[in-house]
């Protein structure tokens, strides 16, 4: 697919969410340091919001796990797939949600690409390495841009450039969409 042809929905990346820091999600720190926090929800009653996209269902519920509404059905008030050391039992398969893999990058009601503002709450905000998030998470950029994209966008950052337009797969750019329309579905 060729930058910014058809199939890609335009997304403005903010650089200063980009650059804010994070420890990076490294086993050693999620199981030692953070406990998966991301993962957890200190707001919503089941004490998580993973949300499942539709074409995602499926694939969730042959892991054993229930879907309701759009979102992951907790155990015991953690995530089904949380194993004992905290790290995701979904993890490097291809049936981890899309949103985990996303987080912690939205899009903002203007469709600016933005760190979610509860990750700024987070223990591995500010901590460790404090490498930017767009190195600390380059497996979410990854995935909403594809590695070329991605890499564009890193080299940019990474020379000191301001706001980029990238251009996003459009699949990823509605699941983004139609997953953050779920989360406030889910509060309404």
């Amino acid at each position: 697919m060729a930058i910014g042809g058809r199939g890609t929905t335009s997304v403005k990346v903010s650089a200063a969410s980009a650059r804010l820091k994070f420890n990076g999600c490294e086993p050693n720190y999620i199981r030692d340091v953070c406990k998966a926090a991301c993962c957890r929800s200190s707001v919503d009653p089941s004490g998580i919001i993973v949300t499942i996209h539709p074409s995602e269902r499926l694939q969730v519920i042959a892991h054993g796990a229930k879907v309701k509404k759009g979102h992951l059905v907790s155990v015991n008030k953690q995530c089904p797939f949380q194993e004992e050391n905290h790290l995701c039992g979904l993890h490097n398969t291809p049936d981890k949600p899309f949103g985990c893999i996303a987080s912690p990058f939205t899009l903002n009601k203007n469709g600016t690409l933005i760190i979610r503002n509860r990750y700024k709450l987070l223990v591995c905000y500010n901590d460790g390495p404090k490498l930017p998030a767009y190195v600390a998470f380059r497996a979410s950029l990854d995935l909403m841009f594809g590695k070329k994209e991605a890499a564009r966008i890193v080299r940019h950052l990474n020379s000191g450039g301001g706001d980029i337009i990238a251009y996003m797969p459009t699949d990823a750019y509605m699941k983004l969409m139609e997953n953050d329309a779920a989360k406030r579905d889910r509060h309404a």
